[in-house]
């Protein structure tokens, strides 16, 4: 697994950890996007309790639950990390960029790679972007409201839908189509 895709796998986890209410606690604060409109950052405080600094990776902590996160080189030295520090990881949830029939015979799936552009260029500090696509079955598209609705690998999911090409497509679909959703994501790290 590469460093990019664990990194990102990581922080996917600490994301839906935090939606629990024994688990991380998350706030969040929503800006708007050019583009994309309203969106939410989430913000997780963590405490650092491991770093590998040749590896670019620390184990943090919040209210018992720890996990491993690889830091980008985009976010500073490890030199000055201390076990103890307090970082703070904020995400932006993914916006749908593109979506595509599959090929005969797919599976509900998940696929990460790193995203060299997308929707949010406009945020106020650096953010990592990366893609994710989701192969998924298509339910519906609320076009009045621009939400899609689907089932993927983690269950029925739904995304409000901004760009108008998308929604566009969306409308050539019917339930039960098997998709392939294209969402972008931005992260960011805060070594405190």
């Amino acid at each position: 697994m590469s460093k990019h895709i664990s990194w990102i796998f990581a922080l996917s986890i600490a994301a839906a950890l935090a939606g629990c209410a024994t688990q991380p606690v998350v706030t969040s604060q929503t800006v708007m996007i050019a583009g994309v409109g309203p969106v939410e950052i989430e913000r997780l405080n963590v405490r650092v309790v491991q770093i590998d600094r040749a590896n670019r990776t620390v184990v943090v902590e919040q209210r018992g639950h720890r996990w491993l996160v690889e830091v980008p080189p985009l976010f500073g030295d490890l030199q000055t990390v201390r076990v103890g520090d307090n970082v703070e990881i904020r995400r932006v949830e993914g916006v749908l960029v593109d979506i595509g029939r599959t090929r005969r015979g797919s599976k509900p799936g998940i696929a990460y790679t790193q995203a060299t552009s997308g929707p949010f260029q406009n945020l106020p500090d650096k953010y990592v972007l990366h893609a994710v696509t989701v192969t998924a079955r298509f339910e519906r598209f609320d076009a009045a409201n621009g939400v899609v609705s689907y089932v993927g690998p983690f269950g029925p999911r739904s995304i409000t839908v901004a760009d108008p090409a998308v929604k566009a497509e969306l409308q050539t679909f019917r339930r039960g189509d098997m998709v392939d959703l294209s969402f972008v994501e931005a992260f960011h790290i805060i070594l405190n």
